[in-house]
């Protein structure tokens, strides 16, 4: 019985580290350094992503931290092309000219002087094992070059240096020990600052997000990420 609480517990834990793992980090950026100390009336944010709630999410994250530090952003997920109706700006556009002078045109109806665009670069997925407690390590075994393996709170036994009966006992639990698969799910974004008057890339940076349990939570280390990084480097003053 010991055994069995011993291994749930082992598998407990190993589930819990599993789903702390979640990070998301920037990692790369580039300023325009020809551009900088701009102000801005109106920041649009817009973010490209596989669905509405993390676009929704990512937006609404964004926009809160440039207003915390005095920048006036604007979610664009009701108001701009991009944001949800991509789909309805491509069936009225019947050229790339086209679509591009309706982009503008929404720019400008809205009033943004600059954007910041968060799109989906990359999504890599990666299956890996984890081995559950061994069941068996009551049955003792040889370590590296045939040292005894020292099962914690298993009764002393006596071991031969070298003895091919422990090194069997020792694999024969490797061996039939149970685990789990779990798919480690990587994201990379793209962040990109524009002035929408000049048509220049003031600031860019690339962010790795990995095991996503929260949209929500990541989506505000994120937000943080970008505006702290744009306002450091005086990108964007208020």
């Amino acid at each position: 019985m010991k055994i069995t609480i011993k291994t749930g517990l082992v598998i407990l834990v190993s589930m819990l580290l599993v789903s702390c793992s979640t990070s998301t980090k920037l990692v790369g950026t580039w300023a325009n350094e020809e551009h900088k100390n701009n102000q801005f009336k109106k920041i649009g944010v817009i973010a490209m992503l596989p669905d509405n709630s993390s676009r929704y999410l990512v937006e609404r994250a964004i926009v809160q931290n440039l207003k915390e530090n005095n920048l006036p952003g604007m979610e664009t997920y009701e108001v701009f092309p991009f944001a949800g109706r991509l789909g309805e700006m491509l069936s009225k556009s019947d050229n790339p000219k086209a679509l591009e002078e309706r982009i503008k045109k929404n720019v400008n109806e809205v009033g943004f002087d600059a954007l910041i665009f968060v799109s989906l670069l990359d999504k890599q997925k990666e299956q890996r094992f984890v081995q559950s407690h061994n069941s068996y390590d009551y049955l003792g075994g040889t370590g590296y070059y045939g040292t005894p393996r020292v099962v914690p709170g298993a009764a002393a036994m006596p071991f031969t240096y070298g003895a091919y009966y422990n090194y069997y006992a020792y694999n024969y639990g490797n061996a039939y020990a149970s685990g789990y698969y779990v798919d480690d799910v990587t994201y990379f974004l793209e962040c990109n600052l524009f002035d929408v008057k000049e048509e220049e890339l003031l600031w860019t940076g690339r962010t790795k997000s990995t095991n996503i349990q929260s949209v929500e939570e990541e989506a505000i280390k994120l937000a943080d990420m970008i505006v702290k990084d744009i306002v450091s480097r005086k990108v964007v003053i208020p």
